[in-house]
């Protein structure tokens, strides 16, 4: 990060200085604990913790200039500063704002219900071949994550690309407005967090708040086999769309393995490969093509992208009897099949261990019944249903399907109905933690 004077974003701020304007940082920190000499403490107000109160710590773990706010201002160590907010909330957004128009690099928004992380994942593959690029780290995609990975960049960089998530109208918007994205991609429109937004039009539209900021020069990539991204038209910037089935740009020739995938485009003979798994990559692999191309890859640079894929996405865990899909980041409806999809390629016995899909509102139950109609068709040998909808999603299913409220009970099940050389899907939303099962699965397959 540039250094910035406390004296050149006060009045941005519209903050109330106290101690030295000349305070000086080079980093942004909203946690007291974590920081580092000579740099930023915001701090942040949740429901049971109140950063804030925490701003001297800051200053004696080494950060130079606190922002807070609804605080009493006790003391300001000599050559510190603290600025007083209306709100930290909009400060971080306001100061990253701010930050963002000192870079000198192009930006790269993604959002969609889904596959917005693998997408990130492969777009930065695909630009690392020829550019310095940097991406969202982990899941900071929202109104506090998003400013803490623009605060990250410099210009040692030529391309940043920043996830972008929301549960809400105008979340988006915020983000696009820090982040003025000069390309954007959105790779589908789901149900996640219907809950919230009432319909996928709604959802749409505020996916399309990524475009808030765009200019005539500006580039937005869709899927052009969603149904409801057909239907955006007549914009005043450039639009393609990329899918396996309609678009300017159509997937050809794939080839789906255990550890990859593969396809060429439109006419193309060219083979474009991507370490990383399942046949919804391919169509996330095509979005990522568009926007390559467009930024001067050439297509022979892509005929093997290596790719640092995000954890708990999909992740192959070989053990010595056993082989686990560890894909229990987050879930809905979508991501699910996608995850049953590419469980359906493998040789043995297998197993899919579904949790609760949250944020579906009134969907829920129809959405936990089509996930386990969909295993069904796909020849699944157990469905193990966890959580609030296991005895439906069991119903649907009919035989090899088992439910379970809770995760003690479904580990127990697994103790003594695994069999050796299983192959195990985990998935289920976030808030289920579905990664207390990979021990459990380690130490009945023999961790290697």
């Amino acid at each position: 990060m540039k250094t910035i004077l406390v004296k050149e974003i006060a009045e941005h701020l519209d903050a109330t200085l106290y101690g030295s304007a000349e305070a000086g940082f080079d980093a942004v920190f909203i946690d007291s604990r974590t920081v580092t000499e000579e740099s930023l403490f915001i701090g942040i107000k949740g429901e049971h913790f109140n950063g804030n109160e925490h701003y001297l710590d800051a200053f004696r773990n080494g950060a130079n200039v606190a922002v807070v706010e609804d605080v009493e201002i006790t003391e300001v160590p000599e050559g510190k500063a603290v600025l007083k907010v209306s709100s930290t909330y909009r400060a971080i957004l306001d100061l990253a704002y701010y930050y963002r128009k000192m870079l000198d690099l192009k930006i790269i928004g993604i959002t969609g219900s889904t596959g917005k992380t693998s997408t990130k994942d492969i777009l930065h593959g695909m630009l690392s071949e020829k550019y310095k690029v940097f991406k969202t780290s982990g899941n900071y995609n929202n109104e506090l994550g998003l400013p803490l990975m623009i605060f990250s960049l410099d210009d040692s960089y030529d391309y940043a690309i920043l996830e972008m998530g929301m549960s809400a109208p105008l979340e988006i918007h915020n983000l696009a407005r820090v982040a003025q994205p000069d390309i954007a991609v959105i790779t589908n429109i789901g149900l996640s967090h219907i809950e919230y937004l009432g319909s996928q039009e709604n959802i749409l539209k505020a996916k399309m708040e990524i475009t808030d900021f765009f200019g005539s020069d500006s580039l937005l990539v869709l899927n052009g086999d969603d149904e409801y991204l057909r239907t955006v038209e007549n914009k005043p910037y450039r639009v393609l769309y990329g899918g396996l089935n309609r678009g300017d740009y159509i997937a050809r020739n794939i080839n789906i393995a255990e550890d990859y995938v593969e396809f060429s485009v439109n006419k193309s003979k060219d083979i474009i490969r991507l370490d990383i798994p399942g046949k919804h990559n391919v169509q996330n692999g095509i979005l990522c093509y568009i926007v390559a191309r467009e930024l001067g890859i050439k297509e022979e640079e892509l005929s093997h992208v290596h790719i640092l894929k995000s954890s708990m996405r999909m992740d192959v865990i070989h053990l010595d009897h056993l082989t686990i899909i560890n894909d229990c980041y987050n879930a809905n409806p979508d991501s699910t099949k996608a995850a049953i999809d590419y469980l359906s390629n493998f040789k043995g016995r297998k197993v899919a261990v579904i949790g609760t899909m949250k944020e579906l509102g009134e969907e829920a139950l129809a959405a936990h019944e089509s996930v386990a109609y969909y295993a069904r068709n796909k020849e699944i040998d157990q469905f193990i249903a966890v959580g609030e909808y296991m005895e439906e999603m069991s119903a649907v299913y009919g035989e090899g399907a088992v439910g379970f409220r809770t995760f003690e009970e479904a580990e127990n099940h697994m103790h003594q109905h695994l069999k050796l050389d299983d192959i195990v899907l985990i998935k289920a939303s976030r808030g289920m933690y579905f990664e207390r099962f990979i021990p459990v699965l380690e130490e009945f397959g023999g961790k290697r």
